[in-house]
């Protein structure tokens, strides 16, 4: 038997799981509050592992009893898709934040130094920037800037393979949009098993999200850090952290937001704008598929109220049939994924 610790640390919230071979054992969802998830990454690093420690200590045989560590990846440079060992370049590009910051990263960092402790192999799956761009989703209209890859890789992938097995067909064998809702929100398309294009959803295009700008007039965005006095880095910070909901509603808490729709008028004419640039993103999504599209799919946490969907599939459902996968397959992804790699069924990729 595989006993495979799961560690998913996002913006706003740690997964972390126990599994036995591909069984989960136990699981927990730790929501942060903001006076934690605001913080630098590096300065939550101490108190994620805290919680780590606590859930092994509770809901485990203990620390020993683990074989393999299964990590959501980072952002690291483009790779291609797949399960990669978690070594020391790895290490050094996630926590030095060489290609961004993002909560992703310490899933890798924190992983590595338990595995380092235990002496057991850590991996990491499908992260953040798979790169299968088409070329021409990477023009834009200045020659030294490219559109990057950087969405959720993991969850999209496990969500429209979930699917595609539902119709009984392989992943390379359909055509979906997925729409990721989360801290951030990410809209794929899925062309036979290749994510052809995506919105880079941490710092670049899309949908505002609880804690993202989204797409920002370009004059206006320049503006608005000059104004401010805000320095790359600091500007990086505010839109990716700082600005959608938490900007616009002082919250990034969905439920309670659903929850004043009805009685608050700003809280509703704001939701509704997230909706609707979420509906024109999965527009913009359709046109690759020149008409050819089997279903678009909703997942993440969003995707849990039934108000949201309601009113998006309102919008797109001319386009597709639409079906919603509420919360997010990372962690049995994860560790499906690592349990085929640890018993040598998964080809496991180098990074270098």
């Amino acid at each position: 038997m595989t006993n495979i610790l799961v560690i998913n640390l996002g913006s706003t919230s740690s997964k972390i799981g126990f599994y036995q071979d591909e069984n989960c054992v136990s699981m927990e969802t730790i929501h942060h509050d903001l006076n934690i998830s605001q913080k630098p990454l590096l300065d939550q690093e101490s108190y994620r592992i805290d919680s780590i420690k606590s859930f092994i200590k509770e809901k485990t045989p203990g620390m020993q009893s683990i074989d393999a560590i299964a990590c959501r990846g980072g952002l690291l440079k483009p790779i291609v898709g797949g399960t990669y060992t978690v070594n020391s370049k790895m290490y050094e590009d996630l926590r030095s934040f060489k290609y961004g910051v993002h909560a992703s990263n310490l899933s890798g960092i924190i992983g590595y130094k338990l595995g380092e402790i235990l002496n057991i192999p850590v991996f990491i799956v499908d992260p953040v920037v798979v790169d299968e761009l088409i070329d021409i989703a990477r023009i834009t209209g200045i020659k030294d800037i490219k559109r990057r890859s950087v969405f959720h890789a993991l969850n999209q992938k496990a969500v429209a393979r979930q699917y595609a097995k539902s119709i009984q067909k392989p992943y390379n064998k359909v055509n979906v949009i997925v729409v990721h809702m989360g801290g951030g929100i990410t809209v794929g398309a899925h062309l036979q098993g290749k994510v052809v294009d995506v919105n880079e959803g941490l710092y670049g295009e899309g949908p505002m999200s609880p804690e993202r700008a989204g797409t920002i007039p370009n004059d206006m965005l320049y503006q608005f850090g000059v104004e401010r006095g805000y320095s790359p880095e600091a500007l990086q910070h505010f839109i990716s952290k700082k600005a959608g909901l938490v900007n616009l509603c002082s919250t990034n808490n969905m439920k309670q937001l659903v929850n004043e729709y009805s009685v608050n008028k700003t809280t509703r004419l704001i939701l509704d704008a997230m909706i609707y640039q979420i509906a024109k993103t999965i527009g913009e999504r359709a046109v690759i598929f020149k008409g050819d599209i089997d279903q678009i799919l909703l997942t993440g946490g969003i995707a849990h109220s039934q108000l949201i969907t309601d009113k998006i599939q309102e919008y797109v459902e001319w386009i597709a049939p639409v079906s919603v996968y509420p919360g997010e397959l990372e962690m049995e992804a994860l560790a499906n994924q690592v349990y085929e790699a640890v018993n040598l069924r998964e080809e496991v990729k180098i990074y270098s």
